[in-house]
């Protein structure tokens, strides 16, 4: 199969896994946005408004409202910069940490569900498949 053709096919194909991962959402208040936004803050360190909106993409002014929503549902708090005062740092909170860790055991317990619909051989071929898929997600 062509390269183009396979990247066309696995392409889809990982874009229909999203979704359907995305259907065992939590929180209906939450967008995709919101979810990628509480991703960024754990990953960063001192996750500051300028930084979260750099790392998703997004002028610091449309990065405001989301933030704030997740604020005001409990997800985030601010803290002072340790050393700008002009700044605040984001967390997520104790509230938030338990929402994305009940998210990712619904996640993985739908997907494990399906893993365990698939033959014996499908399925070590899924376990072989997933550091090449990382690699490929790293380019």
């Amino acid at each position: 199969m062509p390269s183009i053709t396979l990247a066309a096919s696995l392409r889809v194909a990982l874009v229909r896994l999203n979704r359907r991962m995305r259907r065992e959402q939590g929180d209906e208040a939450l967008s995709i946005h919101h979810m990628s936004a509480l991703g960024a803050i754990q990953q960063l360190e001192q996750p500051t408004l300028a930084r979260i909106a750099a790392c998703e993409g997004v002028q610091p002014p449309s990065m405001v409202k989301t933030l704030q929503h997740l604020e005001s549902l409990g997800y985030i708090e601010r803290e002072a910069h340790p050393t700008d005062g002009r700044m605040q740092v984001l967390r997520i909170s104790d509230k938030g940490e338990e929402m994305i860790a009940e998210l990712r055991e619904r996640r993985n317990r739908a997907l494990a569900e399906a893993l365990d619909r698939l033959t014996p051989e499908e399925r070590e071929i899924v376990e072989r498949a997933v550091p090449i898929l990382e690699r490929l997600a790293e380019r």
